[in-house]
Order: C-alpha cells, then sequence, then structure tokens
C-alpha cells in the first residue's frame, strides 16, 4: 500500500500571521493566563448549596424553590456558554493564522451569540429553564425528522425511551413561557426563549456588547448564509474589467481577531463579576493592552469604533 504524507494549514500564511500580528500573539499569552485563572478549575453552584438547603422543606413546585433551581441553571448555562465562546476564540484563531480569515469571521457570530447569552442568563436566572429545557424539543424535533426520513430507525429503540422524549418535550414546551415574577413569587408567563431576540438580549445586559452587534452578528451572519452580501463581498474587479473571486480575506481576519478579543475581555469580566472571583487585578492590564495592541486601526475600518472592553 502507498503511503501519504498529509499535513493540514499553511506554514507560509502562518508564518506571515506570526510577523503581522505578533503584538498580538505576546498579549495573547497573558490573555489566556487571565483565562486560566478565571474559567479553569472552576466549581459551580457551590454557593447555592446553602440556599437549596433553606428550600429544602418546601414543595418542588414552590416558588422559592424554583427561583433556587433557575439560578442553580442559569449559573451552569451561563458558564458552559461562555466556556464555548473561549473555545471559538481558539478556533478562530486557528483559522485567521492559516489564511482564512473569513472562516474565523463567520465563528465571531457564534462566539458573540454565547457571550451575549451567557451574560443575558446569568442576569435573568428565570429564563433558565426555558434554555435549558429546549433540548427536550430539539431532541424530540430532531427525532420526528429521522423518523420520517427512516421509519425503520424506530425499529431499533425501546419504545419506553422514545415516550420518555417526548413527554419531556411536551412538559419543556409547556413551560417555554413561565417565570417567576420578582415582587410576587408567583409563575407568570413571559416571553419565550425563542422570542427575544439577540440584540434585546445584549441590549439588556449593557451596551458595551450590543455596540458590537454590527460587526459582531450582524456582518458575520451576511457572509455566513446564502445571501447576496456573501456573493458581492469576495468579488473583485481585476484590471482588465473581470469578475473573479476575492481570495484575500485580511480585512475580515482583522476584524474577527479584533472584535473577538474583545469580546474575551468582556466575557472574562462578566464571569468574573457573576461568581465573585475578584479578580479584577489580572483584567484592567488586559484591558489596558487591548487598546494598544488594536491602536493602529485605520478610522476607515469596520473595527475603528470598537467600545473598549468593560469590566
Amino acid at each position: 500500500m502507498e503511503s501519504m504524507s498529509i499535513s493540514f494549514g499553511d506554514p507560509s500564511a502562518q508564518q506571515i500571521f506570526a510577523q503581522e500580528y505578533a503584538e498580538f500573539l505576546l498579549e495573547f499569552q497573558h490573555v489566556m493566563e487571565a483565562t486560566k485563572a478565571i474559567m479553569l478549575n472552576r466549581v459551580i453552584n457551590e454557593s447555592i448549596k446553602e440556599e437549596a438547603d433553606a428550600v429544602a422543606h418546601l414543595a418542588d413546585d414552590d416558588p422559592q424553590v424554583l427561583a433556587v433551581e433557575d439560578k442553580y441553571k442559569a449559573n451552569i448555562a451561563s458558564f458552559i456558554l461562555a466556556r464555548l465562546a473561549i473555545d471559538e476564540f481558539s478556533e478562530m484563531l486557528v483559522l485567521a493564522s492559516n489564511g482564512f480569515g473569513l472562516g474565523a469571521l463567520k465563528i465571531l457570530r457564534s462566539m458573540y451569540e454565547k457571550v451575549v447569552t451567557s451574560a443575558y442568563v446569568a442576569q435573568n436566572p428565570e429564563v433558565s429553564r426555558a434554555l435549558v429545557d429546549s433540548t427536550w424539543t430539539h431532541k424530540w424535533s430532531l427525532w420526528k425528522r429521522l423518523r420520517k426520513v427512516s421509519p425503520s430507525a424506530e425499529a431499533g429503540v425501546d419504545p419506553a425511551q422514545i415516550a420518555d422524549l417526548e413527554s419531556k418535550a411536551v412538559d419543556a414546551q409547556s413551560r417555554l413561557n413561565e417565570s417567576i415574577c420578582p415582587k410576587c413569587k408567583q409563575i407568570i408567563s413571559v416571553h419565550a426563549w425563542t422570542k427575544v431576540t439577540l440584540l434585546t438580549m445584549a441590549e439588556k445586559v449593557g451596551s458595551s456588547l450590543a455596540d458590537l452587534y454590527a460587526v459582531a452578528y450582524q456582518v458575520p451572519t451576511s457572509v455566513a448564509h446564502a445571501t447576496g452580501e456573501s456573493v458581492n463581498s469576495k468579488m473583485e474587479q481585476s484590471p482588465d474589467g473581470t469578475w473573479t473571486y476575492r481570495m484575500d480575506s485580511a480585512r475580515e481576519r482583522r476584524q474577527a481577531l479584533c472584535v473577538g478579543h474583545n469580546l474575551l475581555l468582556q466575557l472574562l469580566g462578566r464571569q468574573n463579576d457573576h461568581f465573585g472571583y475578584g479578580l479584577e487585578e489580572l483584567l484592567v492590564p488586559r484591558a489596558e493592552a487591548y487598546k494598544k495592541v488594536w491602536s493602529n486601526r485605520s478610522a476607515s475600518s469596520p473595527d475603528s469604533q470598537l467600545p473598549e472592553p468593560v469590566f
């Protein structure tokens, strides 16, 4: 059998990236140290144990019990979403350093969505049930689709499992609009999780994230989907007047890294504040360094008016 040598990545693009973004890469080492201190080896919800013990004698559907459960789920969801966003920034770096700036920009959209949602859930724990329970409606919808495409799939699954999945999906759907009124502590009907737009979430958690909506979400969304903008943004006219595919994605790479760096710092600051880690001394220097790293962007650049990370 003939042997093959397979490798991925572009060494020449990586070398160019290392030279062009040397200052950022040096600072990124410090950002990763702060990230490890805030996000690694953390026991989430340890402080909620006392709250849970205080309401242990109450019925499961008591508003006080539900409020503690909401807080418990919100803390977990906020942390996991933040952790996923950090991984996505690493994925952006892999693509950006290998010449795939457009790919990095498309991941920026997902990162922004997770950073905003993490902050929103932490601030509004009453919506955590709708978020967490949506996994059952998703799985049930997926199962119905698979069963429609391949009816024989049902033969290999325990009917009890299917019934259990359907029951959980129905329960989740029925609770989709429920929340706890902060004044009367009674279950009330409010917005469904999916009815709250991402922009609304961002506006509710603070202008530092809402101000990034255009560059971190709208622009990446327009090129991630099959839209007119995704076509036009990759067209360029040759000197002879013909139109061709634009290979260079340096502009998208810069936007993805600059905005992603901003989001990463905001994420760390919000996690530090929410869980009370008291590690502000690690983050303030990083915010100052961020301004220095990206201070040479031109006034015409799409990232020229980005808000500074706020802690």
